[in-house]
């Protein structure tokens, strides 16, 4: 949906997605800081010592881990359906009705809390195996301790697997030889971050980069619509707000305390799929003004 007058999609796109990559640092940066200690007066110490807000770890298959694996699961999946469905075409009409633009950020970001939803069930696995290093040691320290083999099927399969498909659904409109090495700087730098802040050190690169990909390298035409400036206000934004929240209130607020990391999941995958509904109903409504008037005519 253009804005065809000026710039001011783009602009606030851009201001919001710069306002993302601070959060970003400012978060990691705090981390680094307090993360090691007690977190001060900003973090949660139940928080700290998992990186996670995770209220109930005591039944196999039904952690908050795989709890928020099966949520990401199903809701990724009925919004790919409610895409497939609303995106076909009918008797009616040979329209599409909503924007490829907005179609395709969707869909590449329901696929990426697929993958998601895989990381959380990698942890669970690995915690009910004790596959996991101490929170405290980072995964090169813990490959150091391995032997080769091990050490291979530990950190060998993370790249090709995990990082790289992951990576290009967050940047999709980035080139395959760039997303290739950017998979390979991330994956690199999770080896040096303590284990239990791993999940944490994901999500935060995987949407800086996404936010890198949307100001460097979408199409102008593309940045100058609704759809640029409304994506990082509905669903980057509010994320990086809910993992504040987390990491602040797990044993404080009332909602962490029942439900934990889990409210997280559900807002990130929810989002995006009310961003794909909001654009069908514009479309939608645009279409019904259209008939109304050849009708009048």
């Amino acid at each position: 949906m253009k804005n065809n007058d000026d710039s001011t999609y783009r602009t606030i796109g851009h201001s919001l997605h710069a306002l993302n990559l601070l959060n970003i640092a400012l978060y990691g940066g705090l981390l680094h800081r307090y993360g090691k200690d007690d977190g001060g007066d900003i973090f949660d110490k139940a928080w700290l010592k998992e990186g996670f807000c995770l209220p109930d770890e005591s039944t196999p298959f039904w952690t908050r881990h795989d709890l928020s694996g099966y949520l990401m699961v199903v809701m990724a999946l009925l919004g790919l359906t409610i895409r497939h469905y609303l995106s076909n075409k009918n008797s009616t009409s040979t329209m599409i009705l909503v924007s490829e633009q907005a179609d395709q950020l969707t869909y590449w970001a329901l696929l990426g809390a697929l993958g998601h939803a895989s990381g959380h069930f990698i942890l669970s696995n690995a915690k009910r195996h004790k596959f996991l290093p101490p929170g405290d040691v980072t995964f090169l320290d813990d490959l150091k301790q391995s032997s080769f083999l091990v050490g291979l099927g530990k950190a060998g399969p993370g790249y090709p697997l995990f990082w790289i498909p992951l990576v290009k659904t967050y940047m999709r409109n980035t080139a395959g030889n760039r997303v290739a090495l950017i998979a390979l700087l991330f994956n690199l730098g999770s080896l040096i971050v303590p284990s239990r802040f791993g999940f944490s050190y994901a999500q935060a690169v995987l949407f800086g980069g996404m936010s890198i990909d949307q100001i460097f390298y979408v199409p102008q035409d593309q940045q100058n619509t609704l759809e640029y400036a409304l994506w990082p206000l509905l669903t980057t934004l509010p994320n990086g707000a809910w993992a504040w929240f987390e990491c602040m209130t797990c044993t404080t607020h009332p909602w962490m305390i029942q439900y934990g990391h889990i409210l997280y999941d559900a807002y990130m995958v929810s989002s995006y799929t009310l961003f794909y509904l909001f654009f069908w109903w514009m479309e939608y409504r645009k279409q019904q003004v259209g008939l109304a008037a050849k009708k009048i005519m």
